[in-house]
């Protein structure tokens, strides 16, 4: 059976695969939300897909009705999907992967990823993702990674991500590196922490945090002056919005001192010897914060606001646009 399905036979020189996958390996939609931008900034062409009926329960990953002026357009299934980026000015192509995570038959969608990656001759992959983390929203984004390749190491080394030892349950992100390790493909992995609080909030800072490190990772001359400065504007209206709610502003600021606290733990064991220490904050798990007041409560009051000032931007837009008509 054809599990994938190709519309073109893009012709790739050296190329790189970088993939994020939605769901469990992608808080507050940050990892997905960076291919997303890669795919708008590059246009590239897409030539491949991933059939979802064998993975996919569409009970819970549901296919889409898209319209066109009031008419039934189409129904778009889940799935993941392949696209190619030539850049002759890195020396080598980019081939993007987005799509949901399986919810079936990971061992069978391992393979037919693999069985791209060896028919597009895949010299390296790098994999997004995000996880939850008992951090402040107003804290430099943590950045933490794993590499199977000694030259790859070095190369998150430059970029002070720290090595990731995480061991516990994982998502197919981890699956998809223990394949290329046994395929030896080199492959590296990026993960940003994101505030558990604002979960249910795509992530403009997190998403940049990640697009800033694989910019220089990859090589690539990225534009993010944008998304940037839309992840400052971000982390501003965050804050304005806790600083309104007495227990939500509390709450962040506990994790602030906790934050502050744990790095400057951090300073003091580089000091005692040159050895890499651990990541504290690892995907898939958070550190202890101590006592601290429940946060179902911040959860919702943030959500709320944030709903709040969604509705109240939507209704000047409208409004704006009455007049103007």
């Amino acid at each position: 059976m054809a599990f994938i399905e190709y519309s073109a036979e893009p012709e790739l020189h050296d190329p790189v695969l970088v993939a994020a996958f939605g769901g469990w390996n992608d808080a507050a939609d940050a990892a997905t939300t960076a291919i997303k931008f890669l795919i708008e900034s590059w246009k590239p062409l897409r030539f491949g897909e991933i059939d979802g009926e064998e993975f996919f329960l569409y009970t819970e990953t549901r296919p889409s009705i898209q319209f066109a002026k009031g008419s039934l357009r189409k129904v778009v299934w889940p799935g993941g999907r392949f696209f190619a980026h030539t850049d002759p000015q890195i020396g080598h192509d980019i081939v993007l992967y987005l799509g949901p995570e399986p919810q079936l038959r990971w061992k069978t969608f391992t393979r037919e990823f693999l069985r791209v990656c060896k028919h597009l001759h895949i010299s390296e992959a790098l994999l997004l993702g995000a996880f939850l983390a008992n951090i402040p929203h107003s804290a430099t984004v943590p950045i933490s990674g794993f590499a199977s390749h000694p030259a790859l190491v070095e190369r998150l080394n430059e970029l002070d991500v720290r090595d990731s030892r995480y061991e516990g349950p994982t998502g197919i992100v981890g699956v998809l590196q223990d394949a290329f390790n046994q395929a030896h493909i080199p492959n590296a992995s990026l993960w940003a922490a994101a505030p558990h609080y604002l979960a249910a909030t795509p992530n403009i800072k997190v998403t940049a945090a990640l697009l800033t490190y694989l910019n220089t990772f990859l090589g690539t001359d990225l534009d993010l002056h944008d998304i940037q400065s839309d992840a400052v504007r971000f982390d501003e209206q965050i804050t304005t919005l806790v600083e309104r709610d007495p227990e939500a502003s509390a709450y962040v600021h506990k994790l602030e001192e906790q934050a502050n606290a744990l790095e400057d733990e951090e300073e003091e064991e580089d000091d005692d010897d040159d050895e890499d220490t651990d990541m504290v904050i690892h995907p898939d798990r958070t550190p202890g914060t101590g006592p601290l007041p429940s946060a179902d409560s911040l959860i919702r009051s943030v959500e709320e606001l944030l709903r709040k000032e969604r509705e109240q931007q939507q209704q000047h837009s409208d409004d704006e646009d009455t007049n103007n008509t």
